[in-house]
């Protein structure tokens, strides 16, 4: 069967209430990229929007914080009080560059600095709290846990992407998809100022509720209980040098917990070679005991580690009722792995009982830890986290914290029918793919090795494309793997002068994706298609994208050398389905990755992503 993996989060219900104070945070793109018009552009559309505002303590109260790989405040909620002195300092804003547009950290450093009373909040007096995101691009950092953060908080976050955005993102910030608006450009932004205007007069404060929803009972009295259980690498690969800074940074979280019987209760497992457990979830049920435990705790020792057979122990060990688990009782459980080297075992059989089980996986990866295994681990790939060394686990604490505290519940969602798919691989074969085509080629072989080929099953087609398209085979040209992986073997770099990504795409929904070309679209096979490009399109690809998402299909892009993130983002439905390398030389570490969204994603899964 094909499993689809749910987090259940919290829904919200919003209030329209007419109340002339309002906190309003504007969190704006300054990056290189933008450039200085856009800049000034994006100037104008605050200008416009506070006009229409009664400015002041007793009022409507704006802060505007810049962004682009790092986050700066312009000035604060309290800062100015009267309309002159805010439009004065909106007037004199200049954008102050910057390489990245790392959009999480910046929500996360709007929500730690600006909504607190000390910065003129007055979100404990019931004034309504809101982010105004305005953004040139698509984000290069993880978005999902801070969007969830705000979400919470009850504050209501405006998600508005210009140009190159990826939408997907923005409905995931956005508080409710109807604060998601997307402007084909920053004149366009300026021109329909008033939407936003009057959504921002209309709403009122939120209620974040703890409703169960309709796929997965959630029990909502126990949400403020859950069990955390960490798993930590006490192999050579810490080592007694390192091992201290992996316990303070335990000890760091575990600071932040409400510890109790009823409220959340830890467990602590080392491994190497085998695993042991150092404390149950029923051992302490103070936080005194605790940390004073964890601060005694020395290294296991042992030369290699078996991470998969470790996830089994904590399942089999850990997660039970006998030592402490309400895993009956439908309290939330967390699992934190930290490991520091790469698995002597496989971790996929352990990593999926553990998701089946409804236990949500956090996994840390440092030093030699591989980037895919964690992926593996982990219950989400949004919950896998790697740093280079022991001194990075600082920056990712409080994200780790945040997840472990507020993930609610996760599961597993089985589709008992066998998943039939329709796959058609959509190559560059232009000058630009050059001497990179045949390890291209290499890579769509080993793909295709692990799908399950044939007429009631997987079907492939393969289409090459430059300035014009060019079918290869189409989806009923052949029935079985040998048959595809021959013809594969067969394909030769087409050429031609140019690259028309958005004249390919179109192509391949018209023309391939279609009946009689063995597309079973009306039988509801998923239709996946898979770009694979090695530049910038030299045509538009955004209503190419759009009319390949309105026609059912999943589009999943891979680019390398000259292609362009920000084009490759449009195309698609989520940033999880983008891939990004320096060269093609890269390819085979997307492998499984690839497979793994191949073989689980369906039209069902994207229900609700924008079209």
């Amino acid at each position: 069967g094909v499993a689809r993996r749910e987090i259940i989060l919290e829904p919200l219900v919003i209030h329209e209430v007419r109340d002339r104070r309002k906190d309003i945070v504007f969190l704006i793109d300054g990056s290189t990229e933008l450039g200085t018009s856009n800049f000034l552009r994006i100037r104008e559309f605050i200008l416009k929007i506070i006009n229409k505002f009664v400015i002041g303590p007793d009022a409507v109260q704006v802060a505007v914080v810049q962004y682009s790989n790092v986050a700066s405040t312009e000035f604060y909620l309290n800062t100015h009080s009267t309309k002159p002195n805010l439009q004065a300092n909106v007037k004199a804003l200049r954008s102050k560059k910057g390489p990245a547009l790392n959009t999480g950290a910046a929500l996360n450093y709007v929500y730690k600095n600006h909504f607190t009373r000390s910065a003129g909040s007055r979100k404990e007096d019931g004034v309504p709290q809101f982010v105004v995101l305005v953004s040139g691009g698509p984000s290069t950092d993880s978005i999902r846990l801070p969007a969830f953060q705000l979400k919470q908080a009850a504050i209501m976050t405006f998600g508005i992407g210009v140009g190159g955005t990826n939408q997907g993102e923005m409905m995931e910030i956005a508080f409710a998809p109807m604060l998601v608006y997307n402007m084909t450009d920053f004149q366009d932004l300026i021109n329909k100022h008033k939407a936003v205007q009057t959504a921002l007069l209309k709403l009122g404060p939120p209620t974040v509720i703890t409703e169960s929803p309709t796929i997965i009972e959630v029990v909502t009295e126990v949400v403020t209980r859950r069990d955390i259980v960490f798993l930590i690498d006490g192999s050579v690969n810490v080592g007694n040098a390192y091992f201290p800074a992996l316990r303070d940074f335990i000890v760091r979280i575990i600071e932040d917990l409400g510890i109790g019987v009823d409220r959340i209760q830890v467990a602590l497992v080392q491994y190497s070679e085998d695993a042991r457990a150092e404390f149950y979830l029923n051992s302490y049920s103070r936080k005194d005991e605790l940390l004073s435990h964890v601060n005694r705790l020395r290294l296991k020792g042992g030369r290699s580690i078996k991470t998969g057979a470790a996830l089994d122990y904590v399942l089999r060990n850990m997660f039970v009722k006998s030592t402490g688990s309400g895993i009956d009782d439908g309290v939330p459980q967390i699992l934190v792995v930290v490991t520091a080297g790469r698995s002597q075992d496989d971790v996929r059989a352990s990593a999926e009982a553990l998701a089946r089980a409804h236990i949500i996986t956090i996994a840390i990866g440092i030093n030699e830890a591989e980037a895919t295994e964690l992926q593996r681990i982990s219950f989400g790939e949004n919950l896998a986290y790697r740093v280079g060394d022991f001194n990075g686990l600082e920056n990712i604490r409080e994200p780790v914290t945040l997840s472990a505290k507020s993930l609610v519940f996760g599961g597993i969602i089985e589709t008992h029918a066998a998943r039939k798919r329709d796959i058609v691989f959509l190559i560059d074969g232009s000058p630009g793919m050059g001497r990179s085509f045949p390890q291209v080629r290499e890579f769509l072989l080993k793909v295709i090795q692990e799908l399950d080929i044939g007429p009631d099953k997987d079907q492939i087609a393969v289409v090459q494309y430059s300035h014009d398209p060019k079918t290869e085979f189409e989806l009923n040209t052949y029935t079985s793997k040998d048959e595809v992986l021959a013809a594969t073997t067969q394909l030769r770099r087409k050429t031609g002068r140019v690259l028309n990504t958005g004249a390919a795409l179109n192509y391949v929904t018209k023309n391939v994706f279609i009946t009689s070309a063995g597309s079973r679209r009306d039988t509801g096979a998923t239709q996946i298609l898979v770009l694979i490009t090695a530049g910038k399109s030299r045509d538009d690809v955004g209503q190419a994208a759009f009319a390949v998402k309105r026609a059912g299909i999943v589009p999943i892009a891979i680019g390398a050398k000259s292609a362009h993130s920000a084009e490759l983002h449009q195309i698609v439905y989520s940033p999880d389905f983008v891939f990004v390398l320096q060269t093609f030389h890269n390819v085979p570490t997307i492998q499984q990755r690839l497979i793994s969204i191949l073989k689980q994603v369906s039209v069902e899964s994207l229900e609700g992503q924008p079209q």
